[in-house]
């Protein structure tokens, strides 16, 4: 999953950035619904219709009708899917692991601390536009 993988390992597991994002977002809270996910990823239902369905067909993530809005439908991780979010997850976890440890630790805590700063002036402007 990284440009330094070998080329035998390379495009094993086909994913662009919204496969992942999608998945992830099913890791920390599901069922969720394909308008939600178009919402936080601020992208178009069509979109994100195309990326569900690939993700079901991949068998990585299943649709179920909603009990509230039969109009509706929610999505879960399967097993597999769930597998392999956990998979990025923790792989992108290693992976800012490596890229701070070139900072000590207060460096650490001021990067957090500004990149915190940057999260909320976005949020910000985020509700004022919206």
């Amino acid at each position: 999953m990284s440009e330094r993988t070998g080329p035998e390992h390379q495009h094993v597991v086909r994913f662009n950035a919204l496969d992942f994002h999608t998945l992830g977002m099913l890791r920390e809270h599901e069922p969720q619904r394909a308008s939600d996910i178009a919402d936080a990823l601020g992208i178009v239902p069509t979109t994100v219709s195309s990326v569900v369905s690939r993700l079901v067909k991949r068998g990585l993530i299943a649709r179920t009708q909603s009990k509230e809005d039969r109009r509706a439908f929610e999505l879960y991780l399967t097993d597999e899917g769930r597998k392999i979010a956990e998979a990025i997850h923790s792989q992108d976890l290693r992976n800012m692991n490596l890229f701070l440890s070139a900072l000590n630790g207060d460096d650490q805590d001021a990067l957090l601390d500004l990149l915190g700063q940057v999260v909320g002036r976005v949020e910000a402007l985020e509700t004022q536009s919206g």
